[in-house]
This record gives C-alpha cells, structure tokens and sequence, in this order.
C-alpha cells in the first residue's frame, strides 16, 4: 500500500459526501453547544456559591443553605430581601428574623420573589401571643357566590401539634419548632425558630424540610446562647391540615368539648353550629379552636333577635361580620408573656392567677404541672351580645374540660358579665 500523498480528499459520492458533512456540522455544533453547556454550569455553580454565602450571613449561619435553596423546585440564585429590618437576623436582638428572595423567570425576565422567612425567638417573651378579637379565621373581604359561606373554611389553616407538640407546631406554611434548655441561661429557658414557605402552600415533603431547618437554627440559636439542649425529635410525616369547617356536634380533638357541650343542651339557638379543631397534643404549648354560626342559621334567626332589641347587623353583616368564637389555650412558655389586645384599648399583660373580660376577649388562668396555663377565647364583633349569657356557659366549659385534660389546677374563671 502507497502513503497518502495528500491533495484533494477521494469523491465518495453525493450522498456520503452530505453525510460527512452534516457530521462536521454536527462535531463542532456539539462543540458550541458543550461550551454553552459548561459555561452555564460553571455559572449556576457561581451563583450557588454566592448564595449559600448570603443565606449564611443573612441568617446568622443558622440554617443549611442548600436546604433552604432546594424548596419550592430548587433555585440557585438567592439574596436577602430589601427590607432592611428584614435583612439580616441579630441574635443579640431577638425576636428577629431573616426574609430571603429568589430570582425566577416571567415572561423572559429575572424577578425576585419573595422565598423564606426564619424568625427567631427566645423565651419567654413579653407579647409571644396575643389575644386581639380582630384576628378573626375567616376572609371577609370576599363576595359570596351561589352555595358559599364565608364561615365554611377558615383562610389559613390552624397551628397543629409536631408529633405529641413538644418539638412545636406548623400549619399551611410555617414549622415552628421549640428546644430548651437544660438549665436557663440569662433568664431564657427555651429557643424557638419558625420556618416559613413565602412562596406558596409547601408539599408534604417540603414542610419536612422546614421542619429540619427550623430544628437546626432553634439548637443552633440556644448553643450560641450558651444554653445547652436535646434536639427534639420530628414526626415522620405532616400531614396537611384542613381548613374546612364540620358539624358542631362531632367536633374533634381541640373541639370535642364544644361538642360535648352542645349534647348537653336543648336550646342551641344562637350558638355555633360549625367547628374545625386541631389534634390534642399532651406536651404542646399551644391548642387552637374555632366555631362559627352557618350564615343561613343566621339569617333564620335574624328577625328573632331584631325583636328581641339584640343589635344584629344588617344583611350584609351576614358575609362582611360572620359570628364566630375562637379559643386558645398556651402552657408553660407559651402561656408566659401573653397579652391581650382588647377591641378598644392598649395591650395588657396576663399574670397568673389571673382572669379577665375586656370587650370580645375573656380568658381564664391556672397552673398545669407546676407551669403557667391561659385559656383565652376572642368574640366576633356583635356576637358577644347575640350570645349574652351564653357566652359565659360556652367560655366556662371550654376552660374547664382545657384545664382537667391537662391536670391543671387552680383554675381562675372570669365573674360573670
């Protein structure tokens, strides 16, 4: 065989010539492409990087970045937000929190969103809960369509117990979860981080991971804070909670009292027909419940209390004003520092020993296993006066049955109105 003498490359023929060329193409396409490929690459871990460095200082180091760079589908690119009273968390100056942002594309542009918020807090703490009657469950601002009741579902989720509720509680998008400490350090006996999804409602599998991230910046705050703890242990699986309101009388969990209190009774006019509870923790902090009366029960009932002189609203009140109660029992940190916030009026502290009606707010004080208990309950406005003296019956039975459950004593009931 004769060496290559070089020159002109052999015709093969139209077709393989076309194919030798389209692999060219190919070769040096696939060659651009690679670049791009690898160039973007080398970007995405660019901005990756920068933004594990962000959430570490705007969150005091509290948190695992790629944890919280891994919700909502993963995003590379994070910072702090804006706000300045947002940007950067202070463990010299809790409560405080941290507010992260996330780039994402709309409509071929890079927004930032809003995608995480940490709120840090050491106990106990001065106004930790509030009792303020313009809280209400429900979304007024709203225009009922054909079949709809504003009071059939509650806007947000209630606060449900972590496991047995000593680790903390989450609902639709926050895990708040609670360490304390061995012994108190400074006049603080726990830690609590609260995990928010600001991007919309979280999967099950993201709410876990809230979970994990709230756990690690509550130890890592009380270690830093010289205060030694156990971490606590998560339940395996938070499952999402429900917003839709049931019959009154087969109320469960943080709402079978109310409705062992309605089977008690014959005259249940007036009073919620509807309620939506939260499972019964032994160890938690804080429980939730919340009733409400059927806009259509209520418009049955309307011309009864015109002529009775109650002052009912109009019909608009219906869907704008809807009557509800909602109850709320804190122990033992929980409890320490809550304050009421009356209709009119500044906020007032609860000390134990302690009970108290102030407009639509009443609450009840005792002491559970050697810690402080409140067992609050707020009033639509209106509503305390269609109910009248049956508020009272209401409030007495749920404080009750809250403190027995709990093996409080010294349970200290508001006088009668």
């Amino acid at each position: 065989m004769k060496p290559s003498t070089g020159g002109p490359l052999p015709d093969r023929g139209r077709w393989r010539n076309a194919v030798n060329l389209l692999l060219c193409l190919a070769g040096v396409g696939g060659v651009v492409f690679g670049g791009w490929a690898l160039y973007g690459s080398y970007q995405a871990w660019q901005y990756r990087g920068e933004s594990r460095t962000a959430i570490r200082e705007a969150c005091a180091g509290l948190l695992d970045a790629d944890e919280v760079m891994r919700l909502d589908g993963g995003r590379d690119r994070v910072r702090p937000s804006e706000v300045r009273a947002r940007r950067q968390l202070d463990l010299d100056e809790l409560p405080d929190e941290c507010v992260l942002v996330a780039a994402q594309e709309q409509d071929g542009k890079t927004v930032w969103l809003v995608h995480f918020g940490l709120k840090v807090h050491s106990l106990p703490e001065q106004g930790l809960h509030v009792l303020d009657p313009r809280d209400g469950a429900f979304s007024t601002g709203i225009h009922r369509r054909a079949g709809e009741d504003v009071t059939d579902q509650v806007s947000d989720p209630l606060p449900a117990p972590l496991g047995d509720g000593s680790a903390g509680t989450y609902s639709a998008r926050t895990v708040s979860v609670t360490v304390g400490c061995v012994q108190p350090v400074a006049g603080k006996t726990s830690f609590r981080a609260s995990a928010t999804a600001r991007y919309g409602d979280p999967t099950a599998k993201e709410r876990k991971a809230l979970a994990s991230a709230a756990r690690t910046a509550a130890v890592r705050a009380a270690e830093r804070s010289g205060c030694a703890v156990t971490p606590p242990e998560l339940p395996t699986a938070l499952p999402a909670q429900g917003r839709t309101l049931g019959p009154a009388e087969q109320g469960t969990g943080s709402c079978a009292w109310y409705a062992a209190f309605l089977r008690s009774r014959q005259d249940r006019e007036r009073l919620p027909d509807k309620a939506l509870g939260v499972p019964v923790s032994e160890h938690g902090g804080s429980e939730y419940c919340v009733l409400a009366l059927d806009a259509d029960t209520r418009t049955g009932i309307h011309a009864r209390l015109v002529a009775d002189g109650v002052n009912a609203g109009g019909p608009s009140d219906r869907w704008t004003n809807p009557w509800w109660l909602q109850t709320f029992s804190y122990v033992g940190d929980d409890a320490t520092g809550t304050k009421i916030k009356p209709f009119v009026g500044e906020l007032t502290g609860i000390d134990a020993g302690q009970a108290r009606r102030a407009n639509l707010v009443m609450y009840a004080s005792a002491t559970c296993q050697g810690r402080p208990a409140v067992f609050g309950m707020t009033t639509a406005y209106r509503y305390d006066q269609v109910l009248g003296p049956r508020l009272d019956e209401v409030f007495k039975a749920y404080a009750t049955e809250a403190a027995t459950r709990r093996g409080c004593a010294g349970l200290v009931l508001p006088g009668p109105q």
